[in-house]
């Protein structure tokens, strides 16, 4: 009888695991995107006087290219069914940058350029509330999100508690950009005493509505294509006055529901706090939608 061979005492070899780096590789072009819009600030202030709007507007496209990253990382992560802390800090990290530092600076520079007449501490001051704002805004919705992920697991955000980051870059960034097309002077002071409003409503509890988990994930009806379909005329038509128009629309929801809800129950949801990013859904034979803590914030 053969003997038998002694068994290896090394452990057994471990499967390599693939690590999926697809969401991680768009949220670090998010992160990218914040700071080739900081690196165009930065040339802003060194370039001649004639070019120097053209800077802060690049700056303005690119805090829009991290908002595209910014909604495709939480949905190939789930498509790809990858969450992990890592995802999630890396995600808010990245929003800092995009969206809480670039559009304070660049509200700060475009006053620069414009030569307006303001103290440098004032304008700072300003521009500083809205980026303490967006952090704040971002750590709260990280832990809320962690709490849920810890306890209930998936939850579908249909209502965000605050404005949510992307939502007031792309106001500024509008902003920037209906300024340089019409050539409205005023449009620096508007930029710029918009930055401590946008930080107060990203660190309120007002609610305003995801829009895609509310009305486009669960089936659009007639009414939510009509409106689609205008919106995306007015944008190919319109593009610098449609967008700013959109972004201020969503910004003044936030108030104007919240008024609604307390005069009429259709818009109740905007009081219950069950809707909320941090809280599990209603329906539990609903099949939820997985989004990392940390994604869309």
């Amino acid at each position: 009888m053969l003997a038998q061979p002694a068994p290896s005492a090394r452990p057994p070899r471990r499967r390599l695991r693939v690590v999926k780096v697809l969401p991680t590789l768009v949220t670090a072009g998010n992160l990218f995107c914040g700071v080739l819009a900081l690196s165009y600030l930065v040339d802003a202030a060194k370039a001649p006087p004639a070019q120097q709007e053209a800077f802060v507007v690049l700056a303005a496209w690119m805090v829009f290219a991290g908002m595209a990253c910014d909604a495709l990382d939480g949905r190939i992560a789930r498509m790809m069914r990858v969450s992990s802390p890592f995802g999630a800090q890396l995600d808010s990290l990245a929003d800092v940058v995009t969206f809480g530092a670039t559009p304070a600076v660049m509200a700060k520079a475009l006053m620069v350029t414009s030569g307006t007449d303001l103290p440098a501490r004032i304008a700072m001051g300003l521009v500083a509330l809205y980026a303490v704002g967006a952090a704040l805004r971002l750590a709260r919705y990280n832990t809320e999100s962690a709490a849920v992920a810890a306890g209930a697991g998936a939850h579908v955000t249909r209502t965000f508690r605050g404005l949510p980051s992307p939502a007031a870059a792309g106001t500024v960034a509008a902003l920037v950009l209906l300024k340089h097309e019409y050539g409205l002077p005023w449009m620096d002071w508007a930029v710029l005493l918009s930055c401590p409003v946008l930080g107060v409503l990203m660190i309120s509890r007002l609610p305003y509505t995801h829009v895609m988990n509310r009305y486009v994930d669960r089936g659009a009806g007639l009414g939510t294509v009509v409106l689609a379909v205008v919106a995306i005329w007015l944008v190919i038509s319109f593009f610098e006055a449609t967008v700013a128009g959109l972004f201020l629309l969503y910004v003044l929801s936030g108030p104007a529901v919240a008024l609604a809800a307390l005069a009429s129950d259709r818009f109740g949801w905007a009081l219950r706090e069950d809707e909320d990013e941090g809280a599990p859904p209603e329906d539990e034979e609903e099949a939820p939608v997985v989004e990392p803590p940390g994604r869309q914030g």
